[in-house]
């Protein structure tokens, strides 16, 4: 096995295991949910919106970081490590600190978004405001995690999570129910283990870190202005792309809403199975991206190119295959789903679709995330994707839902039409050189030494 398989599959593994973990952690507490009534159900709905916002911030932000990291660190250079990373946590702190102000000293407004629901919203105040501290925990433990992974220790992220993980289902079990001497907190036992489960987790990855001596500072003494506004010049995009895909997605979410019940219940079922795929393939996405970063610090353009070019054909491959395995789960699933014949019909067409579009989605992913943002091409990933997304993919998906009258299958389908023209603009972006701009030196915008044509 090659250093470069070893060294992506050292990221991978640990990134996959992770987010397995998170899910089935995410998967238990909605059991333990489900127990107390729907209310309960409703409430951690909307703390998990406040929390999806935070998070999906925190993520946009340190991607952007994230470039800075694994650069530097292909650069051997500890002290730009240190400089992005304390820009990383004081950054992601200030935005958990504007969420913490909205949700802890006005969640009856912040609820009232979500639900017109007077008794939902009055019970929903303690609930948020335990879950608002939790921000804190979760702008550290992002910001760790990024850096962790972009110097190839994500081993540690994962040990935190299993931990974490594992810390969080105890407390809740123990402090819904009062048990082994802890207090009987009923629904508020979820938002005070969720609570210290964020905090845990980041304390681990601190202590790990420090240990093991991982270049990282809590002080702005070294850090100038201008790194500062090259710093924002590439971590603004990143975020900024993040606000634009939510917005998208929940755009679809309220288009096949609007169509209907069976509908709805089909796709939610699908997007279940769908994020499993997903979950596989993102651990050699964020590999790949660490891998790119390291290789453009260390000047080595030929290789970045043949590498991405790999990276490409193997996620995709990987998409598919995940996918089919997926399908098969779904097949020895399906007698259980206590739905009627016509909607089983139309979520088995849909999860055939959801296959055809699952290499093509690993294709953007690695493209876009792992390759793209990566190489410092922040920039034109945030149009490309912002674009493709909202001048094709969802006018498409609202002609075919609304005025055409088609079905989920093909509706769904027209939700991959933007991913089909991104695939071949990211194909030709990355055969380009436009793409590598090594943030390590004075002038990002460096000519890149010409690529080889049999490099491509």
């Amino acid at each position: 096995m090659s250093n470069t398989v070893k060294d992506i599959l050292k990221i991978a593994i640990p990134v996959s295991v992770e987010n397995l973990i998170a899910n089935t952690g995410t998967f238990i507490l909605t059991i333990f949910l489900s127990q107390m009534g729907e209310k309960q159900v409703t409430i951690n709905g909307i703390a998990n919106q406040g929390s999806f916002l935070v998070i999906l911030f925190l993520f946009g932000l340190n991607t952007g970081g994230a470039i800075f990291v694994s650069q530097y660190w292909g650069k051997k250079d500890e002290e730009g490590i240190r400089r992005a990373s304390t820009l990383m946590i004081y950054s992601s702190l200030i935005i958990a600190l504007a969420f913490f102000v909205f949700t802890f000293f006005f969640p009856e407004f912040f609820s009232a978004i979500f639900t017109n629901d007077k008794s939902v919203i009055q019970n929903s105040v303690p609930f948020l405001r335990i879950i608002s501290i939790s921000y804190f925990g979760l702008a550290l433990e992002i910001s760790f995690r990024t850096l962790l992974r972009g110097i190839e220790l994500a081993l540690i992220p994962m040990e935190s999570y299993i931990f974490g993980t594992a810390l969080q289902i105890f407390l809740a079990y123990t402090l819904i129910h009062g048990l082994l001497g802890f207090p009987k907190l009923g629904l508020l036992g979820i938002a005070v283990a969720t609570t210290i489960a964020r905090f845990f987790i980041p304390i681990y990855q601190i202590i790990r870190a420090t240990f093991l001596r991982v270049p990282y500072s809590f002080t702005f003494s070294h850090i100038d202005g201008n790194f500062i506004k090259k710093f924002f010049e590439f971590a603004t995009p990143t975020t900024l792309n993040e606000i634009s895909w939510s917005l998208g997605m929940t755009t679809y979410g309220i288009i096949f809403g609007r169509m209907g019940v069976r509908v709805y219940a089909a796709r939610n079922i699908l997007s279940s199975f769908e994020n499993y795929v997903w979950t596989i393939t993102f651990g050699l996405v964020i590999a790949a991206s660490v891998m790119v970063g390291k290789m453009i610090g260390r000047l080595e353009y030929d290789r970045v190119h043949k590498f991405s070019r790999r990276m490409l054909i193997i996620n995709s491959v990987m998409g598919l295959a995940s996918a089919l395995v997926i399908i098969g789960v779904y097949y020895l699933l399906l007698p259980t789903f206590k739905i009627d014949p016509v909607t089983k019909r139309m979520l088995t067409a849909t999860m055939w679709v959801m296959v055809i579009g699952a290499p093509i989605k690993s294709f953007n992913g690695v493209g876009v995330v792992g390759i793209l943002r990566a190489g410092g091409d922040a920039k034109f990933a945030f149009i490309l994707e912002t674009l493709t997304l909202w001048a094709i993919g969802i006018p498409l998906t609202f002609l075919g839902a609304f005025v055409l009258k088609l079905s989920l299958p093909w509706v769904y389908f027209l939700t991959l039409s933007d991913e089909i023209v991104k695939a071949v603009i990211v194909l030709f972006r990355i055969k380009s050189e436009k793409w590598i701009k090594n943030v390590t030196i004075e002038n990002v915008e460096l000519v890149i030494p010409e690529v080889h044509e049999e490099h491509l």
